[in-house]
């Protein structure tokens, strides 16, 4: 930490806000992946896209705790011991790991709502468990090539007692910073703004004829819920993770910035609260999920047959023109749907 600040006031805000933090990023996505997890009517394709963010968002959370936490507990080895500490725990790696998992799935859910919303009759982009198997380990993957120079390339400088990043020809790191930059940044923004936008007016904007003929007010609340729940994710991750690739870009570009100072470490305390504050918006946006965590608080999960009331997915119409999507996270059984086949 003393890269950042030789203040002992400072380093105790620091890492008491880092700690509330993490502590509460776990405590929420530990809460998430277990709704989904235990109940029945909660396994859809959709949420186990959420539960995919969910296990991104703690692994941001697990490895900032040795970076900005259990440094001040313990002395940091230093030599090759120091510098594979580095690449394990200390230097973030994983934390970008998890980072970059979560935009990948994020740009795959926006994906989803277009699809969803734009088609909703018919299987033409529409998410299934075998889509899922292709999706979620491509999200892990990529994630964790776009990281691999950083692997190879950090180690620990004793002199300053932190872990910094070594490339032997300046062109690298700002190839790499601009990557990063671009792939998890404007990229994936870019695509997000664009499917939301269509998906916004469609929704809110948009007059359709004969409207209450083709989708009743019921799927329509229930759309326009899950668009609101993803879309305030997709939004607080641009504004939590911009600033980071910023300043991580020009870091390498202008030699004026500082890598250790303030701006970085508020960039960082973004970048954390972002992966903190997901489960948060679940809760705030639907009362489905509500119900769940007072169920499963409530220790009410003893006899699984009384809490689980969806409907089988072999129930389901083998009509290939009209498809049923299961409820997601932030829908509601509503009265009188249940005759109505189509992506909600």
């Amino acid at each position: 930490m003393s890269l950042y600040t030789d203040s002992m006031s400072a380093q105790i805000g620091i890492t008491t806000m880092f700690a509330i933090l993490v502590a509460a990023d776990l405590v929420g996505n530990t809460i998430v992946c277990l709704i989904i997890i235990v109940f029945h009517d909660m396994r859809t394709p959709m949420n186990f896209l959420l539960l995919n963010l969910a296990v991104a968002d703690m692994m941001v959370a697990l490895f900032i705790t040795p970076r900005f936490i259990l440094s001040h507990f313990f002395t940091h080895p230093d030599g090759k011991t120091g510098t594979l500490f580095c690449k394990l725990l200390t230097g973030g790696n994983f934390t970008l790991t998890g980072g970059a998992a979560s935009v990948f799935t994020l740009v795959a859910i926006a994906f989803e709502r277009y699809y969803a919303v734009m088609y909703p009759y018919g299987n033409k982009g529409k998410l299934t468990y075998n889509k899922l198997m292709i999706i979620i380990p491509t999200s892990w993957t990529s994630a964790a090539i776009l990281n691999v120079p950083l692997f190879l390339t950090i180690y620990f400088d004793k002199e300053v007692n932190f872990c910094m990043e070594y490339w032997p020809n300046d062109w690298l790191p700002k190839a790499y910073s601009s990557t990063w930059f671009f792939v998890a940044g404007i990229i994936p923004v870019t695509l997000m703004t664009a499917l939301y936008s269509r998906v916004v007016y469609s929704l809110w904007f948009k007059q359709r004829e004969n409207n209450s003929e083709n989708t009743n007010q019921g799927v329509m609340k229930v759309r326009k819920r899950v668009t609101k729940m993803v879309l305030a994710v997709s939004v607080i991750y641009g504004l939590c993770w911009m600033p980071n690739l910023t300043i991580y870009a020009l870091n390498y570009f202008s030699p004026s910035q500082n890598y250790g100072d303030v701006t970085y470490i508020t960039s960082i305390v973004l970048v954390t609260c972002n992966s903190t504050v997901n489960p948060f918006i679940y809760v705030f946006v639907n009362q489905k999920f509500r119900r769940k965590i007072k169920t499963l608080l409530g220790c009410k999960i003893t006899c699984g047959y009384k809490i689980e009331p969806a409907v089988n997915s072999s129930q389901t119409t083998n009509d290939q023109t009209n498809t049923v999507t299961n409820p997601t996270l932030a829908e509601e059984t509503c009265a009188g749907d249940n005759n109505w086949e189509l992506k909600v």
